[in-house]
């Protein structure tokens, strides 16, 4: 098959991370179209990587003939881009969190399997390669609870420090933690959530949440907690207490220590999963592997989508339960 014929949409941050990733799949795939709002950013893009540079998404779209698009804006910036794309029946790589709004994730996702196309969430985290081992071991506990958390620091952008274009903390970066959890520990029923603030002073037009705690009933009956903030940096880990003494320590980057009171295993990842994501989505469009062998498309990416915004609404609602059903 010959190279995929690839558009960008948002040249910024998380697109110089896939564009990395594209300079090592030139046989596969070629970017010959960047969108960026930014002069500066697009040109240098399209310079790269020998692209054509658009201001307006909506002429690429008209005068490119594209295989595949990848959305890389700003939660709050998504404005119909994905319903031209799908329109064109063109495959769809969206940056996680696809949307603010449920119900345009919802109608987005109806367009994808209306047209028959093959779609991805950039959530890397699930193609890291010791992933698989640490959920066979967990799927052979009596899993009691388990106690979480992930600290950062805020990200130094406009669009991050106000809830309308990003979400907070919590559906902009934890976002990746929440969905371990489903991948682990099957869906979650309820929240309930409290959250901190004040504790980041003097930013203009900063109304995130500092940090949130998180109590959540997934329908398996399991319980647990979730802390998250972005008022300082601090590796956030899984804490899994099973039955009869067994408890796992897992990380995101794939590092992992089990122990129970007869047996210690550590383990780390060995595999470049960011890579791994993209690569296998251009291999499902290139028609080389199954669809089914994306781990996060976009309809699966909605369930991570729906808890976080589930856990916004309960802090908005002073900590009331909130289902959290896509």
């Amino acid at each position: 098959m010959n190279q995929l014929r690839v558009g960008f949409i948002g040249c910024g941050g998380i697109a110089q991370y896939h564009f990395g990733h594209f300079e090592k799949m030139t046989e596969k795939a070629r970017i010959v179209a960047c969108c960026d709002i930014l002069e500066e950013r697009r040109l240098a893009a399209a310079e790269r990587f020998g692209a054509k540079a658009y201001a307006d998404y909506k002429q690429m779209l008209e005068q490119e003939k594209l295989d595949v698009l990848f959305v890389c804006v700003h939660p709050g910036a998504h404005d119909g881009m994905e319903f031209l794309a799908i329109e064109k029946g063109i495959h769809l790589f969206v940056q996680k969190p696809m949307t603010l709004d449920l119900d345009y994730a919802r109608k987005v996702n109806k367009a994808i399997k209306d047209k028959g196309l093959i779609s991805a969430v950039g959530l890397q985290c699930r193609y890291v390669d010791s992933l698989p081992f640490v959920k066979n071991w967990l799927d052979h506990q009596e899993l009691g609870t388990i106690s979480c958390y992930r600290f950062d620091v805020m990200p130094m952008v406009w669009w991050w420090r106000e809830m309308k274009h990003s979400g907070g903390q919590v559906v902009e970066q934890t976002i990746h933690n929440f969905d371990i959890c489903r991948y682990f520990f099957g869906e979650v029923e309820q929240v309930q959530v409290l959250r901190r603030r004040g504790l980041i002073k003097d930013v203009e037009k900063y109304d995130v949440d500092d940090a949130s705690s998180t109590l959540m009933l997934f329908k398996s009956g399991l319980i647990g907690t979730f802390t998250t903030g972005c008022f300082g940096y601090f590796p956030g880990d899984f804490n899994v207490f099973a039955n009869k003494g067994a408890k796992l320590e897992y990380s995101l980057d794939g590092s992992y220590k089990i122990t129970s009171p007869n047996m210690s295993i550590e383990g780390k990842a060995a595999n470049d999963y960011g890579q791994e994501c993209d690569e296998t989505f251009v291999d499902a469009v290139r028609g080389e592997i199954s669809a089914d062998e994306i781990l996060s498309p976009y309809e699966d990416a909605c369930k991570s989508l729906a808890l976080t915004l589930a856990i916004n609404k309960s802090m908005d609602q002073g900590g009331m339960p909130v289902k959290a059903a896509f």
